[in-house]
């Protein structure tokens, strides 16, 4: 007998399937989206309200976007886990709960990387899940998922590799970071298809393309003063503190199940349109 599974999150790169209309900010819409359910899968999105003000608000600070998009998405979070308490309290059917999260970088820092507003929010949510919804909690899976392979050429600004202006040819990728983190990347959404740093990526992208590049150490500080408004200074401290601290004891696909069949980095640079970089 088939289960019923929801997911929660519509974003276009974790969620897409809709089975019924919920608005995570009207806590009462979510409950009916939820009975019968089995098993729940729930993201919430960071990016979307940080956007939605980032042009108004960057103007007054690198942290004034960030701080309002967070409590909007720390509270969508927590109204998403009391549901699916409520939920398995009364049904009792819930078999697991799956949440989208990724660890705390101000925490985990001392505080010394403290603009990774995105990464402490869904922390913040996870903690909550923990603390209040024990419950639920007991049925909890966490799933970190690694930077978007596609974020390359989505936010090049932060990510991607800038042209030379001395003729070459040649690009140049500006680290935030001497040491160059390992990232699981993401491509068709089984959680990490390869880990591996943005130079690497950079260099599978060279072999693909026929281009050159370079890579150039920019410190945290230099990103946030060539975007003001807190935007590349969220993205470079997010690297910096992945390349000192790393992410810690994740378990990949292959721990799993060494048959999952994965997108490796190579295959999807061979797979992408790079036309715009001449």
């Amino acid at each position: 007998m088939a289960k019923t599974i929801v997911v929660i999150g519509a974003t276009g790169i974790q969620g897409g399937s809709v089975a019924a209309n919920a608005d995570q900010d009207d806590p009462a819409s979510l409950i009916p989206a939820f009975p019968g359910a089995e098993a729940i899968f729930a993201v919430t999105n960071f990016w979307k309200p940080f956007y939605k003000k980032y042009e108004e608000l960057s103007k007054q600070g690198d942290r004034v976007t960030s701080e309002y998009a967070a409590p909007i998405e720390i509270r969508r979070g927590k109204a998403i886990v009391d549901a699916a308490a409520e939920v398995l309290h009364d049904e009792g059917k819930l078999e697991r709960f799956i949440w989208s999260t990724l660890p705390s970088f101000k925490k985990l820092s001392k505080g010394k990387h403290s603009y990774a507003y995105h990464f402490d929010a869904k922390a913040e949510i996870t903690t909550y899940l923990q603390q209040e919804q024990k419950d639920l909690w007991e049925k909890s899976s966490l799933l970190n998922v690694g930077i978007y392979t596609t974020n390359v050429k989505e936010y090049g600004d932060s990510f991607g590799l800038k042209k030379k202006d001395d003729g070459s040819g040649e690009y140049i990728y500006h680290n935030a970071s001497q040491n160059a983190a390992e990232y699981p990347f993401v491509q068709n959404l089984l959680g990490v298809s390869e880990a591996a740093n943005l130079v690497t990526f950079f260099e599978f992208w060279g072999q693909v393309t026929g281009k050159k590049f370079t890579c150039e150490e920019v410190t945290v500080e230099a990103h946030d003063r060539a975007r003001p408004g807190g935007l590349r200074r969220e993205a470079a401290e997010s690297m910096a503190y992945s390349a000192e601290f790393r992410l810690g004891d994740l378990v990949l696909p292959k721990d799993l199940d060494s048959n999952v069949k994965v997108t490796s980095i190579k295959e999807y640079i061979e797979s992408e349109d790079w036309s715009e970089y001449k």
